[in-house]
């Protein structure tokens, strides 16, 4: 998945909000972290743009997931 331009991103999350998805996939992203500990290395709405522009769900999109992060969760979890 290739990176979104700026204008692409705010053009895509403006139709989010105006059709109602945006808030939807927000839940995912709040979801994804509470959930499974995931940490995006993109900020919210690029990561919403991206997973809609591809039909896809912010957690298939690994190639984004901030594993340095996710790993420093788990180790404080363990300790």
């Amino acid at each position: 998945m290739e990176k979104l331009s700026n204008i692409e991103i705010e053009k895509i999350i403006k139709e989010l909000k105006e059709n109602g998805k945006y808030k939807e996939y927000q839940d995912m992203i709040h979801d994804d972290y509470e959930e499974h500990q995931v940490v995006y290395k993109l900020d919210t709405d690029e990561i919403i743009a991206l997973a809609y522009k591809n039909n896809t769900i912010p957690f298939k999109m690994q190639e984004y997931y901030d594993w340095h992060e996710m790993n420093l969760l788990v180790e404080e979890e363990l300790d």
